[in-house]
């Protein structure tokens, strides 16, 4: 396919604004904005950043619960050809220090429930010069700007010019491994996701309600409730509240979504919700998408039979800015990661660095147009992770005999156990398949001999008693499904497992945990 169909997400957006210009685009609470209206907004915010000084290449971070006004920001930096910078509305004082210094923002715009984080925050980045407050009134001492009033009191300004391969925007890795890495991402890679995945795979089309329990600053958020929806002329429900499952029940209700994303976590705990007598309308719903995690088949089964609907699961990252291996809906199997999506290439090196031909296990490597340019900062990791511009994953993939690709793990989460290489995701499905558990972490533990031995992290249902019945209980079902050498020697309870941003299990968390 051509590299890019369009050379930025703004070129889709004038396009809708002319098409379908009274048509809605983003629905949020009492809000209902059309694509005319957001085009107008995009403008006024071009003319709000020029006048304080951002230019080309000035990098703008987005500190914002999910809004109109994150798309509006994003939308307006990205116009006028500076770099948003998207930030995590969970990071403390000092994890918001070091993305700021980081990618030197010299701007930043927030929500108000992000205001004292960036007062502790902005004496530790000497970059920062000024800080725009949406959806409320600065106090007088603040030294903030009121975006929402500055954006009224502005005219609208032209889009800068841009190319597909200009700078954009940077993105954050969400640290399940260690300090968050910057990909810098250009304008093109965008609308290569929308017409790859978004249309390909999807099917969005005009009419279609998106809504995403994973936020906006994430990659995954990003394409769900901006990039589809925007690109495609579809509208995107935005909820500034954590997605817990009342939250998600109530918007399903009341905005009637066509297309649901979410992350395995989020499934299980409204399949939960569910199971506790609460009511869950699924039926505006086509269909579900997951990933950020591998999709248990488990989760889909017990989904498909209590909505009828199926989840679409798959693999993305954000160095490739969304999924690239995607399950569809007419070939479709649950527990794998499904079939590569048309414009990106996928391979599995082994051991020696050498590619497997057909079924197989091994190191996965992704090519594809939306490939992040490199590690803000970092050429080191850049390097490690660009080879001859395959992108290295990380990750541990199978391959079946059909071509569909199945998760095995983070490579640096694979460990031997009695000499033989364990996965924790199998163990982890196999733990999950008992009654009494609704979460399972798998890592390694020392044992009394020093070899290493499975351990396993478990969050039991509601009214199940953590104690060494239940334990054994488990341990007997495992037994009876798994080898010896991977079966848990030690199983602890925990209350809930230390997770990303973006649900992913913080293994290396529960890894410190066991050695102490």
């Amino acid at each position: 396919m051509e590299r890019h169909i369009k050379h930025s997400l703004t070129e889709y957006l004038d396009l809708y604004a002319e098409q379908y210009a009274d048509q809605i685009a983003i629905l949020y609470e009492e809000q209902a904005i059309s694509y005319r209206k957001l085009a107008q907004l995009t403008a006024q915010c071009r003319r709000v950043l020029s006048a304080l000084g951002v230019k080309g290449g000035d990098r703008v971070a987005l500190v914002m619960c999910d809004c109109p006004e994150w798309i509006i920001a994003f939308l307006g930096i990205l116009s006028l050809g500076a770099i948003a910078v998207p930030c995590s509305t969970m990071s403390k004082p000092a994890e918001l220090v070091y993305l700021l210094n980081d990618s030197g923002a010299k701007m930043a715009i927030i929500t108000p429930d992000q205001t004292e984080t960036i007062q502790a925050a902005w004496a530790g980045a000497p970059a920062l010069e000024t800080v725009l407050l949406a959806q409320g009134e600065p106090a007088p001492t603040a030294r903030m700007i009121s975006f929402n009033q500055a954006l009224t009191e502005a005219e609208p300004a032209p889009s800068a010019q841009v190319n597909s391969d200009s700078l954009a925007f940077i993105l954050y890795t969400s640290g399940s491994t260690g300090a968050p890495k910057g990909a810098v991402h250009r304008h093109g890679d965008i609308p290569y996701t929308i017409e790859t995945y978004g249309r390909r795979v999807l099917g969005v089309k005009p009419g279609d309600r998106l809504f995403s329990s994973s936020r906006l600053f994430f990659a995954y958020g990003l394409g769900n409730s901006l990039s589809f929806p925007l690109g495609l002329g579809a509208t995107s429900i935005l909820c500034r509240e954590r997605p817990t499952p009342p939250i998600i029940a109530e918007i399903f209700a009341r905005f009637r979504p066509s297309i649901f994303f979410g992350v395995p976590a989020t499934y299980r705990a409204l399949l939960e919700y569910r199971r506790q007598g609460n009511q869950l309308d699924t039926t505006s719903l086509s269909f579900g998408v997951s990933a950020g995690e591998s999709l248990p088949a488990q989760i889909y089964h017990e989904w498909k039979a209590a909505t009828g609907l199926e989840i679409l699961d798959g693999i993305g990252s954000t160095e490739m800015l969304h999924i690239f291996i995607s399950n569809r809906r007419d070939q479709l199997r649950a527990g794998s990661s499904g079939l590569p999506v048309g414009g990106y290439e996928v391979k599995l090196l082994d051991e020696q660095g050498q590619a497997i031909a057909g079924a197989g296990s091994g190191d996965l490597y992704v090519k594809g147009a939306s490939a992040f340019a490199y590690y803000w900062n970092k050429p080191e990791k850049t390097a490690e992770t660009i080879r001859d511009g395959w992108v290295k994953t990380g990750d541990v993939y199978s391959r079946d005999e059909d071509g569909f690709y199945w998760f095995e793990g983070r490579s640096d989460d694979m460990f031997k156990s009695s000499g033989m290489w364990v996965s924790p995701i199998e163990v982890e499905e196999a733990l999950c398949a008992h009654p009494s558990v609704l979460e399972a972490a798998v890592v390694a533990e020392t044992g009394p001999d020093g070899t290493n031995q499975v351990a396993a992290y478990l969050v039991l249902r509601a009214g199940v008693a953590p104690n060494d019945e239940t334990a054994e209980q488990i341990k007997a079902q495992i037994a009876a499904t798994l080898p010896r050498y991977k079966c848990p020697r030690q199983i602890y309870f925990i209350e809930q497992l230390p997770r990303t941003a973006t649900g992913k299990v913080q293994r290396f968390k529960l890894r410190a945990k066991a050695k102490d």
